[in-house]
């Protein structure tokens, strides 16, 4: 077996060659956010002995890629589609070298932007949504969970991004983060009532505070 150094470096260099374009490792054993979670959002819910979390994400960069369809057999996003198949080809990967790996399911999932914030990759930002220093918080992410043993990411707890700026809060057209707090059902209700509809079976949520958010609005159609 390579050394955890050496393979830490393999997965980050198969994540840039399936595209991924931000990935990073937290550590399930070391925090108390994820002893705080729901039992059935436990990274051991989906493979005991555990070792590493991994999250991934891609740059949706253009909020078409956003689009949620309905269908007869449920609701469907093509940009999930496309990130879940990326992740089964990181888990061949970790399988082939002799490790286990799970895909984290949506339902019940793991709280994903929490966990990426855990891994290291961004912090959570007043609109209560991850923040990528390169695309914002215009990207879609999943999880895996494996015991191949890696060197995780420092755990990002405060965001510098949004200190002295509220412009999340002034965009929100319901106050939903008013107070400094995240208002879901606010939020839920609103987004439901106005959904952007592309045709009779697909549309994309608001995304208003997205917009907003200055941070990686270069890379952004």
């Amino acid at each position: 077996m390579p050394s955890k150094d050496d393979f830490t470096l393999k997965v980050k260099n198969k994540c840039k060659k399936l595209g991924l374009d931000v990935f990073g490792f937290a550590d399930p054993n070391n925090y108390q956010k994820y002893k705080d979670y729901p039992e059935w959002n436990r990274p051991e819910k989906f493979l005991p002995h555990l070792k590493t979390v991994i999250v991934v994400g891609i740059h949706l960069d253009d909020i078409i890629l956003d689009t949620w369809f309905q269908s007869s057999n449920g609701n469907y996003q093509f940009a999930d589609m496309i990130i879940e198949n990326k992740c089964y080809k990181l888990k061949e990967f970790l399988i082939d070298k002799g490790y286990a790996a799970e895909i984290i399911s949506y339902t019940p999932g793991l709280f994903l932007k929490d966990s990426a914030a855990l891994a290291g990759i961004g912090p959570i930002g007043k609109h209560n949504l991850l923040i990528t220093k390169e695309f914002g918080s215009q990207v879609r992410l999943r999880a895996l969970v494996t015991d191949a043993p890696l060197i995780c990411g420092e755990p990002v707890i405060e965001s510098d991004f949004c200190k002295n700026c509220d412009l999340c809060i002034k965009a929100c057209p319901v106050d939903a983060l008013k107070g400094g707090k995240y208002n879901k059902s606010l939020c839920e209700t609103y987004q439901l009532n106005n959904l952007k509809k592309l045709s009779n079976h697909s549309s994309i949520w608001c995304n208003l505070c997205i917009k907003a958010c200055p941070i990686g609005s270069e890379n952004r159609k």
